[in-house]
């Protein structure tokens, strides 16, 4: 078996696994420190770091509420394109003062992972398509007006 715990079985990680550089630098943190303490047996360390990963996003996108079901909830709500499963699997494993399985904390960590590359990585592309096919349709709109004056 690999020394890379998420590894699939031929050997290759899945893209937002790799924490991309438009996630805010707090996220980032927290989830490379909770990977650190995954990969040395940490456990305790490993999920405080990524339920505090889980807090930082609830602040960052104002979804923080003082009960954390109803926080998940706005931030589904905020999100929509974020599968509800992720939100379930934070709802078991994101809070609580007692420190997870390896295979919980790595199931944990994924689940935060791919909600970051969700809001911050898809998300950000997907604005960026549909402000390029909107400027696209907009030059068209402009066309006839422009050809007519010719």
């Amino acid at each position: 078996m690999s020394s890379d715990p998420y590894l699939n079985d031929d050997g290759v990680s899945p893209r937002f696994l790799v924490v991309d550089s438009r996630v805010p630098a707090d996220i980032r943190q927290m989830l490379d420190e909770a990977d650190g303490c995954l990969n040395m047996a940490f456990g305790m360390g490993g999920t405080a770091c990524a339920r505090k990963a889980v807090d930082v996003i609830l602040e960052t996108e104002n979804a923080a509420a003082d009960d954390y079901a109803a926080s998940l909830l706005t931030l589904s709500e905020k999100h929509p394109a974020v599968a509800p499963a992720l939100f379930q699997i934070l709802g078991m494993l994101g809070q609580g003062n007692q420190p997870l399985s390896t295979e919980s904390l790595k199931a944990l960590i994924v689940t935060v992972k791919a909600i970051v590359y969700e809001i911050y990585v898809l998300g950000a592309e997907r604005i960026e398509r549909l402000m390029y096919v909107h400027q696209l349709v907009e030059s068209l709109k402009r066309e006839p007006a422009e050809s007519s004056r010719s």
